[in-house]
């Protein structure tokens, strides 16, 4: 497991959909798959991701029937690397 993903540990979901348990216990660090970043057996860069609690991973992965916007998407990404970037796990380039 990567440091980046380690540090979801009892971070707060930054996704925050409607369909949120906003349980921290619950946080992983949540890959971003649109399609041209993955495929077969390949998994995004640890950088195109963001924290997110159980409910809201199952939602961006479609494991739940929910209409995520992509909007708040990019906003957990940010707000997740600025929170990487407090931590020194990445560097403001």
């Amino acid at each position: 497991m990567s440091k980046i993903a380690k540090s979801a540990q009892g971070e707060q979901c930054s996704l925050r959909l409607e369909c949120c348990n906003f349980n921290s216990e619950t946080t992983i660090w949540a890959h971003i798959s649109l399609g041209f970043n993955s495929g077969m057996g390949m998994k995004p860069l640890d950088l195109h991701g963001c924290y997110a609690c159980s409910s809201c991973h199952d939602a961006l992965d479609g494991r739940m029937s929910y209409q995520v916007d992509y909007r708040d998407v990019l906003r957990a990404m940010i707000e997740s690397q600025q929170k990487l970037m407090k931590k020194g796990l990445i560097a403001n380039a």
